[in-house]
């Protein structure tokens, strides 16, 4: 056995935490831990460690003198300040190379979540001179100001280098011109300086925030110009040199890590995408994939900001105006040299001049030029946006019982929202491929899908609850429509080795044209439990449906099965085809309980309405919580089909995650069993860790704290680099962490 498991509930486990906490606040960014002479002196241990590393052999006991002090404390105040992990993740490295564990790869993780520290330390230090203009002292935020530009030192050469392209053909990465981001970043610095003299308190309010953007954002652009740098020496090495190729990877993996929030904000499943690339097989590298992704990322970031200004001159913030604006020009300088790449030089001038007009309008609280501004700019993104390559699927391999009883369920779905219900209308589509289709499911799997439609349909004819009805048709078929999905990549997984690719493609795109029946379900926001725990609330667009189609992209990739890696790269994509679809419909479950809790005191018929969706959305995936939750899942199902006042949010979400705890254990289990006899089995199974603990991370983090969520998600990502170089020393202590948080968060349940 590798390691020993005993469950998720041990008390022991919530006990080993019970003497850890993260600040809630950082004691006005903690400026105590440092001051500039110590964050001089963690600049020197970094350049020392950066000597050291490139020795050979490492001495990891070198490394780890020099860690220790000034650099380790700066590492340790990131950590509580930004909930995030660094330290660990450093003293990890060390371990690697200590014990001779791909000390390569180590000493590039050391390097880079090093360069992170101090980037986060600019970051920091920026924003508290901001937040403090108003109150702080001169000297007090000069001094803090002191140790930015101290910390800048560290990484100005990684911010110094040129700029990172497509190429021509979109097939690679190349070297562009320099932008002088480290030129930038100092003359902000000196303007930061000077404003801190408070001459003129609301002009120099103004020049702080503005450059506060800059300076922030420039290091941004730095870091994803690194990650670019590191996939096109990844694809310029894949062929002849795969330990540098791995290297390169590594690189990109964790210079990625820097800018991954600022990604995943506007475009969570593409940076997934992303992450996926630069941890996986080096063939499955596309890098106009990673471009596109990144760019996408960032329009969401330059739209939140011309959003915010739009909100300021609303209110005649004038400052709070021109922080936008500067927010929104610093975010799209990243896309400039990308957007003149796929739209040309002339757009690309359009946006930059409008992008100034919008800082011109704000200096001057002018709302009609401001929104002429905005306009223009949101149609640029637009344009762009749609140039991006992003994931689109096109099915070759047409047949017609599938796309017919799409078609039909398209046209009942229009049916059934109509004013005046015609139910005949509703069987006519019914009759023919779609019934067929949900006929030979039922057959497959032992439903009685049919007989409820055809009930339904019944009822709606009879005049009877015809609402409720309506709704058992759409949920019943959305579940027959799933069960196609599951059963035809499931097959192609299985006969992957025994069928040709057209055969492959064949069942693949009848897969996929199932699944649009059901992909506007897959396109929602995710449902979360209020901070009263009483209700159900919107969260984030966690974009499943772009993550399903980019899975099925994939996946399709692999059926010319000429690299070795092609029955993995197909299993991975069938495991982020299902559970992202899981989570769907288990969205769609608390979507409806919301309903509920909102209706049912108000309009009991719609309440009622929402209560058979729920209960339907939920026979779609019960399976997947009963098998380890049956009792929970049967204290669901009597809420979504007993009294609407016994419908408690809580307790449903509580239920649900019980379930999925179960699943994440049992992954967790097939990791243990294949991690030293097939590292392909350990990985797959740590794809569905990872997918399964994203359906109750939000709620996990709102339980316990956002650090203990962050300290699960690095768990779960490090756990993959000690699967891949078969450290079971790093899996045994990676392992302790996510039980004890599991443990801790499964107490917290009803």
């Amino acid at each position: 056995m590798m390691f020993r498991y005993g469950g998720l509930g041990n008390s022991w486990a919530c006990s080993m935490i019970a003497g850890l906490c993260l600040f809630a606040a950082w004691m006005n960014h903690a400026m105590a831990a440092s001051n500039v002479a110590a964050i001089e002196s963690a600049v020197a241990a970094y350049k020392t460690i950066g000597t050291l590393r490139k020795q050979l052999p490492i001495d990891g006991g070198a490394i780890a003198a020099a860690y220790t002090g000034a650099l380790q404390t700066l590492t340790q105040e990131i950590d509580t300040a930004n909930s995030l992990s660094l330290d660990s993740d450093v003293l990890a490295a060390i371990d690697d190379i200590k014990s001779d564990h791909a000390p390569a790869l180590a000493a590039q993780a050391l390097d880079k979540t090093l360069q992170r520290v101090f980037y986060q330390a600019i970051w920091n230090r920026i924003a508290a001179i901001r937040d403090q203009f108003k109150t702080g002292t001169t000297v007090a935020l000069t001094a803090m100001l002191d140790e930015a530009v101290a910390a800048f030192q560290a990484i100005s050469a990684t911010v110094a280098r040129e700029n990172q392209v497509l190429t021509a053909d979109r097939q690679a990465i190349e070297a562009g011109s320099n932008p002088g981001l480290d030129a930038e970043i100092n003359d902000h610095f000196s303007k930061v300086r000077v404003a801190l003299s408070k001459s003129n308190p609301d002009e120099d309010f103004i020049t702080v925030q503005v450059a506060r953007y800059a300076i922030r954002m420039s290091l941004a652009r730095a870091y994803y110009i690194a990650v670019l740098r590191e996939v096109s020496g990844a694809i310029e090495h894949r062929n002849t040199d795969p330990e540098e190729t791995s290297i390169e990877q590594k690189e990109g993996e964790v210079f990625y890590r820097v800018i991954e929030s600022l990604v995943a904000r506007g475009n969570p499943a593409g940076s997934l995408r992303i992450k996926a690339q630069l941890t996986g097989d080096a063939s499955t590298i596309v890098a106009d994939e990673i471009v596109s992704e990144l760019g996408k990322g960032f329009i969401g970031r330059v739209a939140a900001e011309i959003n915010g200004q739009a909100n300021a001159i609303k209110e005649k913030d004038r400052a709070g105006a021109m922080a936008e604006a500067a927010g929104a020009k610093y975010f799209a300088r990243v896309l400039l040299p990308d957007l003149e790449l796929r739209l040309g030089a002339a757009d690309r001038g359009s946006l930059e001049n409008e992008l100034e007009n919008l800082l011109t309008a704000s200096n001057s609280v002018d709302a009609p030029k401001s929104e002429q501004a905005r306009n223009a700019i949101s149609a640029m993104l637009t344009k762009y946006e749609n140039a991006l390559n992003r994931a689109k699927y096109e099915v070759v391999q047409h047949t017609p019982i599938v796309e017919n009883a799409l078609a039909s369920y398209q046209a009942i779905d229009i049916l059934r929202n109509q004013a005046s219900i015609d139910a005949d209308a509703i069987a006519a589509k019914y009759a023919g491929d779609l019934q067929q289709l949900t006929q030979l499911v039922d057959q497959i799997y032992g439903q009685t899908i049919d007989q409820d439609v055809s009930a339904a349909i019944a009822r709606v004819k009879s005049g009877t609850q015809i609402a409720l009805a309506l709704q058992v048709i759409d949920k019943s078929l959305q579940k027959m429509f799933a069960l196609v999905v599951y059963n035809r990549v499931t097959l192609v997984l299985e006969q992957f080795g025994n069928l040709s690719a057209d055969a492959l493609a064949l069942e693949w795109d009848r897969a996929y044209t199932a699944y649009s029946a059901i992909a506007k379900t897959a396109n929602k926001e995710d449902k979360v439990l209020s901070s009263d725990k009483q209700s159900i609330v919107s969260g984030s667009d966690p974009d499943l449906d772009y993550q399903i189609t980019a899975a099925f992209i994939q996946g399709k990739r692999a059926f010319d099965k000429t690299d070795a890696g092609d029955a993995q790269t197909l299993a991975l994509a069938r495991e982020n085809i299902v559970v992202p679809l899981i989570r769907s419909f288990l969205t769609g479950v608390l979507r409806e309980v919301q309903g509920i809790i909102e209706s049912r005191t108000t309009d009991v018929d719609e309440a009622r309405e929402k209560q058979i969706e729920g209960d339907y959305f939920y026979r779609i995936v019960e399976g997947f919580i009963a098998q380890d939750n049956p009792s929970g899942s049967n204290q669901i199902k009597a809420q979504l089909t007993g009294g609407l006042s016994n419908v408690v949010a809580d307790k449903i979400v509580s239920e649900i995650s019980k379930g999925i705890l179960g699943q994440v254990e049992r992954s967790m289990h097939q990791i243990e069993a294949n991690f030293g006899s097939d590292k392909n089995q350990a990985v797959l199974a740590l794809e569905r860790l990872t997918l399964y603990s994203g359906i109750f991370l939000s709620d996990l983090g709102q339980r316990l704290n956002t650090g203990k969520r962050a300290n699960l998600e690095n768990a779960i990502r490090d756990l993959k680099d000690a699967i891949n170089t078969g450290n079971t020393a790093r899996a045994v202590a990676l392992r302790s962490i996510m039980t004890v948080i599991l443990a801790e968060y499964e107490s917290k349940l009803l």
